[in-house]
């Protein structure tokens, strides 16, 4: 346990964190350490290190932000100022990386440093809509992410292929496995029907919608950046994977096994299917939502 000592606006808050509950928030300079992570440890671990426990911070930011400190204590100081661009800066500065990154499994953990950053931006507008995109975002960013570690682990295993490159005429020897992938792509960059359009739209119009000026168009204008930089580097492997061209010579298929396929299936599944009919559980998310701004003294 570490206790940190904040000052707003003259007033003094002591917040006990628990240790390693910070390193869940993915975001600059704090993101550093996630990436060289992942390649090192197996698929599946990577895939619940990127899915499920990067979200623990975020946990724990709602915790003491919101239910500890007031979001109305904070709302228009330096603090939300620095929150919103280092959240922003971290969106456009892991999609960057992500695109510059040749190993999968590496490229897909600079992806979790971006994609937590969108949810870290929603929470920090202290607004109804924005915090129902950010919750949403938890959910859909967990489907397609995990899925996407284990399609990339399934690679591994079956061909030993870790670089992107390598990734030319994939789809072809595991279509299943690929169009996993394809679904966890399309999530991740916000494309209709797939989920992640629903939780991008609730953050950008909760965003043009916050009193925060600069940052009520720039937000929506660094997170379509940053979708299309996602596209960039998710989008090629699976187009070379199913559309190699000429120069490719035909290999043996090497599908994975139906214990291996079955999870991403599902999860590909739930991450198009909450995009095409996500108001169920955006009605349970905007109540939460709700609830946290209204009992957790948000504005």
């Amino acid at each position: 346990m570490k206790t940190y000592t904040i000052t707003v606006n003259g007033k003094a808050y002591a917040v006990t964190v628990e240790e390693g509950a910070a390193s869940g928030v993915a975001a600059a300079p704090a993101a550093a350490p996630v990436a060289p992570a992942a390649p090192a440890a197996p698929a599946p671990a990577s895939a619940v290190l990127s899915g499920i426990i990067t979200k623990s911070g975020v946990l724990a930011l709602i915790r003491v932000v919101y239910f500890v400190i007031g979001a109305e204590t904070l709302a228009g100081t330096w603090v939300q100022t620095l929150w919103m661009s280092l959240s922003l800066a971290t969106v456009f500065m892991g999609s960057m990386m992500a695109y510059k990154e040749k190993v999968m499994k590496k490229r897909l953990a600079y992806s979790t440093v971006s994609q937590v950053s969108y949810i870290l931006f929603g929470l920090s507008l202290f607004d109804a809509a924005a915090m129902a995109g950010a919750l949403s975002h938890v959910i859909f960013h967990c489907l397609a992410k995990t899925g996407l570690f284990l399609a990339a682990g399934a690679v591994i295993y079956e061909t030993g292929e870790k670089r992107v490159e390598k990734y030319l005429g994939m789809g072809k020897r595991m279509p299943v496995t690929m169009a996993c992938f394809a679904a966890g792509a399309l999530t991740l960059v916000g494309i209709p029907p797939a989920s992640g359009f629903v939780s991008k739209w609730y953050l950008a119009e909760g965003a043009l919608c916050s009193p925060v000026g600069v940052f009520s168009w720039l937000g929506p204008a660094v997170l379509l950046v940053s979708a299309l930089l996602t596209a960039g580097y998710l989008f090629p492997p699976v187009m070379r994977g199913f559309l190699p061209g000429r120069e490719y010579g035909e290999e043996a298929p090497c599908e994975a096994k139906l214990l291996m396929t079955a999870p991403m299936v599902i999860l590909a599944l739930l991450a198009v299917g909450f995009g095409v009919y996500p108001e169920p559980l955006m009605q349970v998310i905007r109540t939460a939502a709700a609830a946290v701004l209204g009992g957790g003294g948000g504005v």
